[in-house]
């Protein structure tokens, strides 16, 4: 915590104030990272009703990993030994958002229908991620690909409902 608060340029004490452990710390920055990628998959979300579910796939995993290269303390705090959870609130946003935009896409999803797609996506990115994670660079791009195929498939059949 000692250099945490010298890197921010602030006492040890106002860090504290505000943060009284590292856990806590890193879950603000989770929350913080869970708003900025929400806003760097929005363009995305904006035209779900214009693309198809390859389009879709590659643009939200393309997105994901362009803002894990910008942002690579997510990676690592998602990788942390001792497990991080998001604020609630920050997860039915960022859901919500999500849920919003599968439900333009195809307006026959109930409001439950859409929001346990929204999870299974979500659930797919984070299995990317964690393999992606502790891949070599040369296995990246595989891995990457495979998961577009795997989000490809399951959209199509979302998108077709």
């Amino acid at each position: 915590m000692t250099a945490i608060a010298e890197r921010a340029g602030s006492s040890i004490g106002a860090l504290y104030s505000y943060f009284p452990d590292k856990k806590t710390l890193a879950v603000a920055l989770l929350d913080i990272h869970a708003s900025r990628i929400e806003q760097h998959w929005k363009p995305l979300f904006d035209q779900v009703t214009e693309i198809s579910a390859a389009a879709f796939s590659e643009q939200f995993l393309a997105r994901f990993l362009d803002f894990i290269q910008a942002n690579p303390s997510y990676l690592q705090l998602q990788a942390a030994p001792v497990p991080l959870r998001r604020s609630a609130a920050a997860k039915r946003a960022f859901r919500a958002t999500l849920v919003d935009a599968l439900r333009r896409r195809v307006p026959s999803l109930t409001a439950e229908s859409a929001h346990l797609r929204a999870g299974v996506l979500l659930q797919i990115v984070r299995g990317m991620m964690h393999l992606y994670a502790d891949a070599a660079a040369s296995e990246r791009i595989p891995i990457q690909l495979e998961f577009q195929t795997l989000m490809t498939v399951y959209l199509e059949a979302v998108f077709a409902a």
